[in-house]
């Protein structure tokens, strides 16, 4: 992980590394000593980053960790609830991703008509049809020639 990562998430407060009373000729703070529980966290928080858990999510599961029975078994419903409200999200997210695509390819298909109706027509300008015309569904008489 890169250091400047893991002082934006110190920052942020999801870890408190202990510091190290040890002075060396080019630094003069103490540096930040890792150990176990640091580590995990910090693995937490990378996976839950790459599942787009935002940095607020994560804190409240962190919360929940910490302030939970010594298990730790206390954030686990924390996580399930987050799980289920980002597999909302994704269902959400593809199904317009899905409607996007179907208008896509409907413009397409409106714009090979455009060209096939210029295409006919050998000294006709292009200027009869406007820009925001290339970007319009077909008609559904275009989208049965095309």
């Amino acid at each position: 992980m890169n250091p400047k990562t893991i002082r934006f998430y110190e920052d942020q407060g999801l870890i408190a590394p202990k510091r190290a009373d040890s002075e060396s000729w080019f630094s003069t703070s103490k540096n930040r000593v890792f150990g176990p529980e640091d580590l995990s966290r910090l693995d937490f928080v990378k996976k839950a980053r790459e599942l787009d858990f935002s940095i607020k999510e994560i804190q409240s599961v962190l919360d929940y960790y910490d302030q939970g029975p010594a298990c730790g078994c206390g954030s686990r419903t924390r996580v399930d609830e987050l799980i289920e409200r980002k597999l909302v999200e994704v269902q959400q997210l593809k199904q317009s991703l899905q409607e996007l695509e179907k208008k896509l390819i409907d413009i397409r298909v409106n714009n090979a008509a455009i060209a096939s109706r210029l295409a006919g027509v050998p000294h006709e300008p292009e200027g009869e049809f406007l820009i925001a015309d290339y970007i319009l569904p077909a008609s559904t008489e275009e989208k049965n020639k095309a």
